[in-house]
């Protein structure tokens, strides 16, 4: 019994160990491939990606690669994401931070809800802070500026229309409107004007009325020739009808229909180092 005892004890703990793994994994925010992170930076990356996350209610993961797969920047981070399943809570909704070595080329990749928030010149700023970075091959740098800049993007909301220098203006709930007095009196202003033009447009009309009236001369005879027509009774008569429907029998198509099922949005860019 003792032996027993012994041997299923390890036995649990290697099961308890796999398993944790597994899950570390699945919550796993970093996948430094191509080994370009020291281990604190690592720690610190992947603890601002959760807290993130969780702030904006999105995915992000931060990816690094010494092997493209012969495929771009672009492809490899939009197979890498699909592939993996992220996403937020049932949506499709990140970002993925790419430094691809084997390419030289860094790509922002963004899905579905997300796109919204980072429009081309959005996505260019946030590469113009991170390139210097990578070219002093700080690549940990880089990704900090890369979730700081994510951050301010995502508190600032989703950009409205483009704004007088270049880039996007944001909303703002500071924005003034007219107040109901000011309203009130244009409305007034409105219905005097209204009121003028009725006035002036009965005034005119009875105007010219008056000059235009005289004795009438013309008679409903006038125009009418004595006995040059006249009148016969004439009948119709309606007679009931009965339509009769008959349904032709068609051959019947058992095909199968067919449906699309979209992959989602995506957007994002990228530069080479």
């Amino acid at each position: 019994m003792v032996k027993k005892k012994v041997l299923f004890i390890p036995f649990f703990l290697l099961t308890l160990l796999a398993f944790g793994t597994v899950t570390f994994a699945d919550n796993d925010h970093v996948f430094d491939q191509a080994s370009l992170f020291s281990d604190t930076e690592k720690v610190e990356l992947q603890e601002q990606a959760i807290q993130l996350s969780e702030q904006f209610q999105m995915d992000i993961r931060i990816v690094t690669t010494d092997d493209s797969e012969g495929k771009s920047a672009r492809d490899y981070a939009s197979d890498f994401y699909d592939t993996h399943g992220f996403g937020y809570e049932g949506t499709a909704d990140g970002i993925l931070y790419l430094i691809d070595m084997d390419n030289r080329e860094v790509y922002i990749f963004t899905r579905d809800r997300i796109v919204d928030y980072f429009p081309d010149v959005t996505v260019e700023k946030i590469l113009d802070h991170v390139y210097p970075y990578l070219t002093e091959e700080a690549y940990g740098e880089s990704t900090k500026a890369f979730l700081s800049d994510l951050e301010t993007t995502m508190s600032e909301g989703i950009p409205e229309g483009p704004s007088s220098s270049g880039g996007y203006a944001q909303s703002d709930s500071s924005t003034s409107y007219p107040s109901s007095t000011s309203q009130g009196e244009l409305l007034k202003e409105l219905l005097i004007y209204f009121a003028i033009a009725i006035g002036v447009g009965v005034i005119s009309v009875g105007v010219m009325a008056m000059y235009n009236r005289g004795p009438s001369t013309t008679t409903a005879h006038t125009y009418l020739e004595s006995n040059s027509f006249t009148v016969t009774n004439k009948m119709d008569r309606h007679y009931n009808t009965r339509v009769t429907q008959q349904k032709i029998q068609r051959n019947s198509n058992n095909g199968g229909g067919s449906s699309f099922s979209g992959g989602g949005r995506s957007g994002g860019g990228g530069r080479g180092f």
